[in-house]
């Protein structure tokens, strides 16, 4: 069944942005756009069935203060000049990454982003289009490996790796450094090691060599 097109009460506050082509956008995700100040200029009926904050309270509001995006340690995401916000200015598009958000009843519920970066030429700043949805269930744990080596048991259910880690542990397996990691998924140093120290507790390792080949004999990667 088709998702609902957008409804006048998701078209944009102002005349900053002509609606054109965006009002004939259908998502079953969450879809709300901002313009270069970071304000909510859409809000579709499906960003307000998974968050619960009604279209008109939406608009006009930066998406920082209504979605309130943190990390699940509690470090903010979300901000003024956040990182997604700081690419577009640069021309840049943003890896898609994971968010605590705040619903309507002031509820976490923990959601997967993408972006797209929506430019008008010289006209002006470029949107932002947010696609967003609910994580589901945990990522599958990996049998043990059948070689006959001894290993440690791979991460138990309670303990499976996120999506931002398994983000994490590819590039540490493809030789990235820790300053590379951070701005290609546009989270800061301290964030990324946060990640490592995670990976290294979840597969019993103590060094991010010993992460990668763990993962590896884990079939993670």
């Amino acid at each position: 069944m088709d998702s609902p097109a957008l409804s006048p009460r998701a078209r944009p506050v102002g005349a900053e942005m002509e609606l054109g082509w965006v009002g004939t956008l259908r998502s079953a995700d969450g879809l709300f756009v901002t313009d270069g100040r970071q304000r909510v200029v859409l809000w579709s009926p499906s960003a307000e069935a998974i968050l619960g904050h009604p279209a008109a309270s939406a608009l006009g509001r930066p998406c920082y203060e209504l979605i309130a995006g943190t990390e699940p340690s509690g470090h903010p995401i979300c901000r003024r000049g956040c990182g997604p916000a700081t690419n577009a200015r640069r021309g840049r598009v943003t890896p898609d990454y994971e968010v605590m958000a705040r619903d309507g009843r002031g509820h976490r519920v923990c959601l997967n982003c993408s972006i797209v970066l929506v430019t008008r030429g010289e006209s002006g700043p470029p949107h932002l289009l947010h696609l967003f949805r609910p994580l589901g269930e945990s990522p599958p744990v990996p049998e043990a490996p059948a070689d006959g080596l001894t290993a440690p048991p791979p991460p138990a259910v309670g303990q499976a790796l996120s999506r931002r880690e398994f983000q994490v542990l590819r590039l540490l397996a493809a030789g990235r450094a820790v300053v590379e990691i951070a701005g290609l998924l546009s989270i800061s140093r301290y964030t990324v090691r946060n990640h490592v120290n995670s990976l290294e507790r979840k597969l019993g390792a103590h060094s991010r060599l010993e992460v990668v080949v763990l993962a590896a004999r884990h079939h993670l990667i």
